[in-house]
């Protein structure tokens, strides 16, 4: 019971013990006429006492207002993942990979040949430019331990200029003996990682839904973008390729 219904309930008792109290008496026959001998009237008896009205049951106490339950806390954004940059991922890893998660390069040594190609050849360009890296890197007794990679650099309607990059355990000696390749590293730096899964004939599809996933969130990249060939293009039927896109935020 509330409080409110509590005091309405002990004022309605009130109210009709009141009323009860001050009320009209009944009427009362009339008396019959005395005898000849006046007998003394009988002592009046006091009017019993009117008793004192029954002490109220103590209001029921409102519940207590339950303190306020503080906001959550905002779930804090996933930490970027480190990328597979410098090894070759497990087919487990690009079946779980995301389409545009975020995820850190770490930079690791490599082989670069610089290049450029008209539309219509890129990737026999590409693959020209990545198997001349790994020939050198092998030549000179140096391990290639990871994808390789396409940085392109800028573009035109005509022609692309780009990157070849081969990851390497290590780059040491004087920079010629890498020639006409030099030595570098891979870009590092959080990105954006999308995949995709297949040939050629379908990346340009790939692009368009990167471009739409970046519209969407208004992310605004640079226009220099990685790509990570995870899967041999030189043993892998092309259907079977996968490769890794990596976007940059603009700055």
């Amino acid at each position: 019971m509330t409080a409110e219904f509590g005091g309405l309930v002990r004022s309605l008792t009130l109210a009709a013990g009141l009323g009860l109290a001050g009320g009209t008496a009944l009427a009362q026959p009339a008396p019959a006429p005395a005898p000849a001998e006046t007998v003394p009237p009988p002592a009046q008896q006091p009017a019993p006492a009117e008793p004192a009205p029954a002490t109220p049951a103590p209001a029921t106490p409102a519940p207590a207002t339950p303190e306020a339950t503080p906001p959550e806390a905002s779930t804090p954004p996933a930490e970027p993942i480190p990328a597979t940059v410098g090894r070759w991922p497990t087919d487990e890893e690009v079946q779980a990979a995301g389409f545009g998660e975020e995820v850190v390069l770490e930079p690791k040594p490599a082989l670069v040949v610089s290049g450029k190609s008209s539309w219509d050849d890129i990737y026999a360009t590409f693959y020209k430019a990545i198997a001349d890296a790994t020939a050198i890197a092998r030549a000179q007794g140096v391990d290639v331990v990871g994808p390789p990679m396409i940085r392109l650099v800028t573009s035109s309607d005509t022609e692309v200029e780009f990157e070849a990059l081969v990851p390497v355990s290590a780059l040491t000696g004087p920079a010629e003996r890498f020639a006409p390749a030099k030595p570098g590293t891979t870009p590092g730096g959080s990105a954006l990682r999308f995949v995709h899964l297949g040939g050629h004939d379908t990346m340009e599809q790939t692009y368009d839904e990167i471009t739409n996933h970046l519209d969407e969130r208004g992310i605004t990249a640079e226009d220099a973008f990685l790509e990570e060939y995870i899967r041999d293009p030189q043993k892998t039927p092309e259907t079977d390729l996968a490769t890794f896109i990596y976007v940059f935020r603009r700055r």
